[in-house]
């Protein structure tokens, strides 16, 4: 129990709150920058007077520098936390071990972040709710059970019985993640000098739009319900319930689902990851070739793994809808690839808006395009691992790479953007878990409607007939083979 008073505790809650101005949230990027730099040359200074420590040395600057920077991201919440979360997707090479410590360091941020006072939290949800806690809820645990990037989940009882888990938003988050956003434009501005056909406005829009949605827990909770009824009694996959009565812009309250964290699985045996890997992509792209909708988010934090097999899906703050025009045409990417077609891939990027009469015309980025799609293009099991992550990577984020250049003349459209990160979070994950399967027998499940080869995809195909029997496939076979 503290012996402060209520002004010396205000004090220390105002202290602890999210850095959010402009000025102050890059002073403290600057500011561990800086300090980086010195350990460095101190570093260096050791190694010199005792070179056969050099590597004990070395080792320390990287480990100290993860740790410090998972401290300061953690700290400031926001979209600079989010970037955190974002670069532990990306498992680059290096001919060092010391970018898998930054990776491992930053992993931490996809699980947890360090949680707020809850005394902060319950002033949130008063201000809310407009009354007490203990009047919106007959039990709520100050202890945060998860926390993330915008909010952190405490754990409660509705006065109907119910056990909840309550997203609580930080306060000062909306004005920190506005703060951070203020660089977007000059970011994309900049961009143009990299990839002169690249749409500044549409790319700040999309980024600026989608992250400012995430604040907005009204809509995550309209989100959720929507994914909730799309994959209504579903074999395997599991949407938490939302409880509308009791959600705001920054708090939403959902069915608390009891599991077992993503994390655990990389210690599954191979017949169990390639299990968890095909829930995920039936997931992620089940969603959108079927239903024209995909949660953008797929980070570890994300998912529950449930004693019984199934996985329950938390997190619809990201979420991205999709016209069915454009959805037919990124299908018809995969299949001109299939089909060794470079004309048809043409026509189906002209009507993206990717490549015009005057960029680069098909061949340059063909070997590009089946990098990207690996996966889908042979009608055979096929393994992710860390390697062909690094390999998509480097086709599109390194300059040294073949593809780079051309990639750098191409139109983007936003929904893109989206696309790509949830596709490469994806990727990523499923890399990590080394996952097999045939990923090209289940795109033709979604866009032909083909039998299953699997038998969850068969138990899948019963669900969709069962709930959704006006669904139909987005392509007819017959009129795409003609």
């Amino acid at each position: 129990m503290s012996d402060k008073g209520p002004s010396s505790r205000r004090k220390d809650l105002d202290r602890a709150a999210i850095p959010t101005g402009w000025m102050q949230r890059g002073a403290r990027l600057a500011g561990q920058t800086g300090k980086a730099t010195l350990r460095f040359v101190g570093t260096r200074a050791r190694s010199f007077a005792a070179p056969e420590r050099a590597g004990e040395f070395v080792e320390g600057f990287h480990n100290k520098t993860a740790e410090q920077l998972v401290e300061m991201l953690g700290e400031m919440k926001g979209a600079a936390m989010k970037l955190g979360q974002l670069a532990s997707f990306y498992e680059f090479s290096a001919p060092t071990d010391y970018l898998g410590t930054y990776k491992d360091a930053l992993t931490m941020l996809q699980n947890s972040a360090p949680p707020m006072d809850p005394e902060l939290s319950r002033r949130v949800i008063e201000g809310e709710f407009g009354r007490p806690v203990p009047e919106v809820f007959d039990d709520f645990e100050d202890d945060a059970i998860a926390s993330a990037s915008i909010g952190q989940v405490h754990r409660a009882r509705l006065k109907t019985g119910e056990q909840v888990a309550v997203k609580v938003q930080y306060p000062g988050v909306d004005d920190a993640v506005r703060s951070d956003l203020k660089n977007v434009t000059a970011m994309t501005k900049l961009a143009v000098a990299i990839a002169p056909n690249l749409d500044p406005s549409e790319v700040a829009r999309e980024i600026r739009d989608r992250v400012l949605e995430e604040l907005d827990y009204e809509r995550e909770t309209r989100n959720q319900a929507r994914f909730a009824s799309i994959f209504e009694d579903h074999p395997y996959i599991v949407i938490p319930a939302v409880y509308p009565d009791f959600c705001r812009t920054r708090v939403i309250t959902q069915e608390y689902i009891e599991g077992e964290p993503f994390l655990s699985a990389f210690d599954w045996e191979p017949e169990a990851r390639d299990r968890l890997g095909e829930i995920l992509f039936r997931f992620f792209y089940g969603g959108f070739n079927r239903f024209g909708i995909f949660s953008a988010d797929p980070h570890p934090g994300n998912y529950k793994l449930l004693p019984d097999g199934r996985v329950a899906f938390l997190d619809f703050g990201l979420v991205r809808e999709v016209e069915t025009r454009i959805v037919r045409q990124m299908i018809e990417i995969i299949l001109s690839l299939i089909a060794h077609d470079r004309e048809r891939a043409r026509r189906a990027l002209e009507a993206l808006n990717v490549l015009k009469r005057t960029t680069p015309d098909i061949g340059d980025l063909w070997e590009h395009l089946q990098m990207i799609n690996m996966p889908v293009l042979e009608d055979r099991p096929f393994q992710f691992d860390a390697v062909l992550v690094q390999k998509i990577a480097a086709a599109g984020f390194d300059p040294r790479s073949q593809a780079f250049q051309t990639l750098r003349k191409l139109g983007v459209p936003g929904v893109f953007i989206t696309f790509n990160r949830m596709s490469f979070g994806l990727a990523s994950l499923l890399g990590r878990l080394e996952a097999m399967a045939n990923w090209q027998a289940m795109g033709r499940e979604m866009w032909f409607g083909e039998p299953s080869l699997t038998e969850i995809g068969k138990e899948e195909q019963e669900w969709l007939a069962r709930v959704h029997p006006e669904h139909a496939p987005i392509l007819d076979r017959r009129e795409v083979d003609r």
